[in-house]
């Protein structure tokens, strides 16, 4: 047995226990700034385009806030950037639902629900997964979309594309209790058939597909970037999907990527009683729905150049970044965090970015919109530390990336390297957390602390768990290589498997 798969064995426990620890935003999303107001930016629209815009309150050359229905906040990660060739900075945009916005009438959904049927999900696993299914549709309204698709080696249309009213809603719940097992495991094929019963609908639809798997893919598309791109062609069509791992045997780094891709969120459902609860909050979600087809357009200004968009996927045309949001429930919220190089060879005021978010806003049934300008201040001296609500959300990625790489050490059998990468991750987490605390915006310093101590729980766990791991010597085969399961796994291989696909949920929905 590999020293992987018994260095986790109390690490499994701490991270299943500690799922929530990775929803960093509080319940009803991040309070609203109270900063007093400096001056105010006026758009410059006809008397048309000001009903479907929100005004912009711009505290100050570094920070603005705008937005009714979904806020959105634009900082710069340092307000004033010492004067040299070129600086390195971060811009980080959180848009918010208001947590008590309902829409005047419930949005129409579009959901369709695709279930692996191989032969693994025999038993209680296929029965929990079509009883969910079923709690999701009962949460479905008259006049909702759905369509239910199920794949093994080839693919079922269960449900044809059909608006759930009285006279249909019972034959839904029939066809989907008559699901039975099949062979193989085709995601992609089942994927592909759902987008095909989704563009049935007609336009204005919120759009999502929950896809459920318990095993890896083995037919059509197997590698990740197939994913990704089959997830991208979704994502342009409107079309978020949700995925759901269930217990410890499917493939986690390609489920995540669909779920990254396509603007939804990944779910590890070790127990498959827990179905219902995913599917059935999917669901409910879509229906109590406030703004649909969110885009933020990031245009840099002269001389400004992209290093990197961190944890979302985004379009990119000359200076202009896209960054599709999606959907979004009363209390979501979502954030956009872009490290940049900006030129700062002379003094003074520098613009940065120009931000545009472009919304369908359910609430207020028009089209919303809000804007704002960020920049910063290039000085000879005291040039500013890294601002605390942006050194949250870089810390944020770079906890997720620690966590991905301690799984491909685990992977590798590289135990004792993974401990100290979590080590490691702790320490700086620390550094981060001390300077952040005593700096961050009396208005953000709750918010601030609650993000860093989350993540120190979460790494901190994660050290004991390594520090644990008992010594075992590596198998003749090499470190790499990684043999099939015996027919009754060992505890310890069940208990690595599982610490990683949770490690792995965690990573994914922490960009958010």
């Amino acid at each position: 047995m590999k020293s992987s798969r018994v260095a986790v064995l109390a690490f499994a426990g701490m991270l299943l226990t500690s799922l929530s620890v990775y929803s960093f935003t509080p319940p009803g999303g991040l309070p609203s700034s109270n900063e007093p107001t400096i001056g105010a930016e006026v758009a410059e629209d006809d008397t048309t385009t000001e009903k479907t815009t929100d005004a912009t309150t711009q505290t100050e050359l570094a920070h603005f806030t705008a937005g009714s229905t979904v806020m959105i906040e634009g900082r710069m990660g340092h307000p004033k950037i010492l004067k040299n060739p070129r600086g390195e900075t971060f811009l980080m945009l959180e848009a918010r639902a208001n947590a008590s916005d309902r829409a005047k009438a419930s949005p129409q959904v579009n959901l369709s629900i695709v279930i692996d049927r191989s032969g693994s999900m025999k038993g209680t696993r296929l029965r929990n997964a079509v009883n969910a299914a079923i709690g999701a549709v009962e949460r479905l309204h008259d006049g909702d979309m759905v369509s239910v698709v199920t794949f093994d080696t080839r693919t079922e249309v269960v449900v044809p594309a059909v608006v759930i009213g009285p006279s249909t809603r019972g034959s839904v719940v029939s066809s989907i209790s008559g699901i039975t097992l099949g062979g193989d495991t085709c995601i992609s094929c089942g994927i592909e058939t759902a987008m095909a019963e989704m563009s049935r609908a007609s336009e204005g639809r919120i759009s999502r597909m929950i896809v459920l798997s318990d095993g890896d893919a083995n037919h059509g598309l197997k590698d990740v970037p197939g994913f990704r791109s089959l997830a991208q062609r979704a994502r342009d069509r409107a079309i978020g999907i949700s995925t759901v791992g269930v217990d410890v045997d499917y493939n986690e780094k390609i489920l995540s990527a669909i779920a990254v891709e396509s603007n939804g969120r990944h779910y590890f459902v070790e127990n498959d009683s827990a179905l219902a609860r995913v599917f059935e909050g999917e669901a409910e979600a879509l229906t109590q729905a406030v703004a649909s087809g969110a885009e933020v357009d990031i245009d840099l200004a002269p001389g400004v150049e992209l290093d990197r968009v961190f944890d979302r996927s985004f379009r990119r045309n000359g200076s202009r970044i896209t960054v599709p949001l999606g959907t979004f429930s009363g209390g979501d919220v979502k954030t956009v965090l872009v490290k940049l190089r900006v030129p700062s060879d002379a003094n003074g005021e520098l613009p940065v970015a120009s931000i545009d978010m472009h919304y369908k806003d359910l609430v207020k049934n028009e089209d919303g919109r809000c804007n704002g300008k960020l920049g910063v201040e290039v000085v000879d001296t005291n040039g500013s530390d890294l601002d605390a609500v942006v050194a949250g959300r870089v810390n944020r990625s770079e906890t997720a990336a620690a966590l991905e790489e301690a799984n491909r050490l685990f992977e590798q059998g590289k135990v004792a390297e993974a401990r100290r990468r979590i080590s490691a991750r702790e320490q700086s987490l620390r550094d981060s957390a001390a300077r952040a605390k005593t700096s961050a915006p009396a208005p953000r310093a709750a918010d601030v602390a609650f993000d860093f101590d989350q993540q120190l729980a979460v790494v901190q766990r994660a050290e004991a768990g390594f520090a644990q791991a008992p010594a075992v010597a590596e198998p003749a085969a090499g470190p790499f290589a990684t043999p099939p399961p015996p027919a009754a796994a060992p505890v310890e291989a069940r208990q690595a498997r599982k610490a990683v696909r949770a490690n792995q949920e965690a990573a994914t929905n922490m960009g958010f």
